[in-house]
Parts: structure tokens; C-alpha cells; sequence
């Protein structure tokens, strides 16, 4: 299941990023468009080729454009998230199959994350808006109508903690590293310039 996002949100990631979570809106958003879709591109000229079969190659384009549609609606839709990789938070944006922009957000850089649910609705169904502040004063990333903001928020920080505890880890190893050779070195100089001295004696 992990390598179906990884797939599809490829074109975002830095060479071996790793996908962890994929935070996207809520499915409602997009109900009002696809009922749209399936009436006037699917449902009508089905009905239309029952009654004028002479017509099926015109109809037949007809649903073939209405296919165009219903895909860039999903793909849009699901291009439409929030990305939660080994390294960092991805803000992605879909506008169509060839047009995507995204925002990278490095987890040192995350100083907070809030999310608003308001309205009966949306508190029965657990979406809202999910902010997440950027320091420096930089404008925020955000995700309006996302499915359970509480997850979000909570994930989010899960993974910042996680990814500053591993760089902590990586430094503290390397500075015990740096500090070791340091060591050999100042001893195996300090033993050359001992065996030096008892030469010249």
C-alpha cells in the first residue's frame, strides 16, 4: 500500500525519500463535482444511445470527455495533500495532469501545528482546517477540509520529534567519531615525536 503513494507522488520527492503518511481533504468537497460529472457525461448519454443508437459514435465521444473530466477531478483531488516523508512535510497542489506546484517544509524548520473544525458537519465527520507555522515568519502551509485534523497534528509532531531525535543521534555519533580520530591522531603524533627524541638522545 505504501508504494501506491510513492508512485504517484514521485515527481515530489528527492532521491530516496520515503512516504510515510499522505493527509488529504475531505471526499465531500469533490461530491457535488463527480454527482456533476456522472449526470451530464455518463447517466445522459447512456440513456441518449438507448434511444438513438445511430448516434453511439457521437455519445461515445461525449463519454469520453466526461472520463477527462472525472479523471483530472481525482487526480486533482488527491494531488491536493499533505505529505509526511522521512526527511520532511510536503505541501503538494494539483491543477490538472501536467500542471503541479508543491511547497517542501523541512521538519526543523516546523514551529507549530493548529487545526479549526467548525460547523455540525464538519465536527461529525472529523475534518477542518489544518495550519502548519513555519518559523522565520514565513507564510504558513495549509490544508483546508482535511480528515481528521487531530491525526494530522498529531503525526506531524510525531515525525518532527522522531526525525530531530535521529539528527541529534547522527550528530552525536559524528562528533564521537571526530573526537576519536582526534585521539589517534594526537597520539600517534605525540608517540612519533617521543620516538624522535629518544633517537636524538
Amino acid at each position: 500500500m505504501k508504494r501506491f503513494p510513492q508512485v504517484l507522488f514521485g515527481p515530489y520527492l528527492d532521491p530516496g525519500e520515503e512516504v510515510l503518511e499522505v493527509f488529504h481533504r475531505h471526499p465531500f468537497i469533490i461530491i457535488a463535482g463527480l454527482a456533476k460529472i456522472l449526470f451530464f457525461y455518463f447517466l445522459i448519454p447512456f440513456f441518449l444511445i438507448y434511444l438513438f443508437p445511430e448516434f453511439t459514435l457521437f455519445f461515445g465521444l461525449w463519454i469520453f470527455i466526461g472520463v477527462i473530466r472525472l479523471v483530472r477531478l481525482l487526480f486533482n483531488w488527491y494531488h491536493d495533500a499533505i505529505i509526511l516523508t522521512n526527511v520532511s512535510l510536503i505541501k503538494t497542489y494539483g491543477n490538472g495532469l501536467f500542471n503541479r506546484t508543491s511547497t517542501r517544509l523541512e521538519y526543523p524548520m516546523i514551529e507549530g501545528i493548529s487545526y479549526a473544525i467548525q460547523g455540525l458537519r464538519k465536527t461529525i465527520f472529523n475534518y477542518g482546517h489544518v495550519t502548519v507555522v513555519r518559523s522565520g515568519n514565513a507564510s504558513a502551509v495549509e490544508l483546508s477540509d482535511a480528515m481528521n485534523p487531530p491525526n494530522i497534528e498529531r503525526l506531524v509532531l510525531h515525525y518532527q520529534e522522531k526525525f530531530v531525535s535521529d539528527q541529534n543521534l547522527k550528530d552525536s555519533s559524528s562528533l564521537k567519531d571526530l573526537l576519536v580520530s582526534l585521539v589517534r591522531h594526537h597520539a600517534k603524533t605525540q608517540g612519533t615525536n617521543q620516538n624522535s627524541s629518544q633517537q636524538k638522545k
